[in-house]
């Protein structure tokens, strides 16, 4: 299976776990299939095998921005930070999800924070922390927000 193959195959895999998130948050299998089997299975296995087959084949580092460049020019571990990606945004995404009913939080605010998470990750986690913090701050208060 050529690379292009691999990175179609993944992100239609986590658009189907984050379908799976947002259609069927309280479903008692959407937990383990988000995050036991795809992102840790399956993107972590392939993460491991992509990480694993580019090591050492590149010029970069960590030590610059210039160094990292220079690490994703090699496909093979530019797929692997993609499928990184993915699998922390997936995994972030049902851990939001989660914490939001563990508090009683509504899943409707939830949502847009999903759909942040999904497109750009840590602006998505931001705004459910910062949801969080209001909605919990309301239900001290006795106030009925969630």
């Amino acid at each position: 299976m050529n690379l292009e193959t691999v990175f179609q195959v993944v992100s239609n895999i986590a658009i189907l776990g984050w379908l799976l998130l947002v259609a069927a948050p309280n479903w008692k299998y959407t937990k383990n299939i988000t995050t036991i089997f795809i992102s840790t299975l399956v993107f972590g296995g392939l993460y491991t095998f992509f990480i694993g087959t580019s090591f050492g084949e590149g010029e970069g580092g960590f030590s610059s921005l210039t160094d990292v460049r220079k690490l994703f020019m090699n496909d093979r571990a530019l797929l692997a930070g993609w499928i990184h990606y993915l699998s922390f945004d997936l995994f972030i995404g049902t851990w939001e999800i989660e914490n939001a009913k563990s508090l009683g939080i509504s899943r409707w605010l939830v949502l847009p924070c999903q759909i942040l998470t999904f497109l750009f990750g840590p602006s998505g986690l931001l705004l459910y922390f910062l949801i969080r913090l209001v909605v919990t701050k309301n239900i001290k208060q006795g106030n009925q927000f969630a």
